[in-house]
């Protein structure tokens, strides 16, 4: 589209032609490298300009990040007032604490589950013959932890089901079968066996439970007690 500069140029050039070609070529080469010297410094203005705008937009952006992080922190969230904000906040707060307790009775409900799951396995041990119990203890339980284990429960050994071998050091186990409560009179025939036999350690294996005056007794002396929990979460 023509502008009316350019029509005042093509008419002062026509001008020029009709009175002196010369003088119109002349007129001519005037007029292109004026214009070839404004539109160069039309493009460093409009640049210049440009970024000015650009600083100025920056500055501005950040007095603004300024101003925002002057402000409290319900206003920053976008809420009208502190009380609807501390609201909010204390919902979401009670909400993640939920969450975490829901997945944290989760877990606790699947270990209780494959805890019953084991003990179930235990009582299936009640099954076994003496001997074959002696054998599973054997296998599960100390030759898994390194100890070169000697049936004795055919020699009829004062009681002793097992004997334990491990880098020198020798112990003693004795494995029963109970579903009821081990009480104070059997571990205190083991350990008299243990005495006897001086050995340096002895292993009390039961599928029951210790009662309370067993494990008093059993108190500071080198008597391991491995009862049916112990075995339903670490030997199976």
């Amino acid at each position: 589209m023509i502008t009316v500069v350019q029509l005042l140029v093509l008419f002062f050039g026509f001008c020029f032609l009709i009175v002196s070609p010369a003088l119109a070529v002349l007129y001519f080469v005037a007029v292109f490298f004026y214009w070839r010297a404004w539109r160069k410094d039309r493009k460093l203005r409009l640049k210049a300009w440009e970024e000015t705008r650009k600083l100025a937009s920056r500055v501005s952006l950040q007095k603004e990040r300024e101003r925002i992080a002057k402000m409290p922190e319900w206003k920053r969230k976008g809420y009208s007032s502190p009380t609807k904000y501390l609201a909010d906040k204390e919902r979401l707060t009670r909400r993640r604490e939920q969450d975490h307790f829901l997945a944290k009775s989760y877990k606790q409900r699947q270990k209780i589950s494959a805890f019953k799951k084991k003990l179930t396995s235990i009582d299936n041990l009640l099954k076994l013959s003496p001997i074959d119990f002696e054998r599973w203890v054997r296998h599960h339980v100390f030759e898994k932890e390194g100890w070169v284990v000697t049936e004795t429960r055919t020699t009829g050994d004062g009681g002793i089901d097992l004997v334990l071998n491990r880098k020198g050091e020798r112990s003693i186990a004795q494995c029963k079968r109970f579903k009821q409560t081990v009480g104070e009179p059997p571990m205190r025939d083991f350990y008299g066996t243990m005495m006897s036999d001086g050995v340096s350690r002895g292993y009390f294996v039961t599928t029951g439970l210790f009662s309370l005056p067993a494990l008093k007794f059993a108190e500071n002396k080198p008597i391991e007690l491995i009862d049916r929990r112990v075995l339903a979460q670490k030997y199976l």
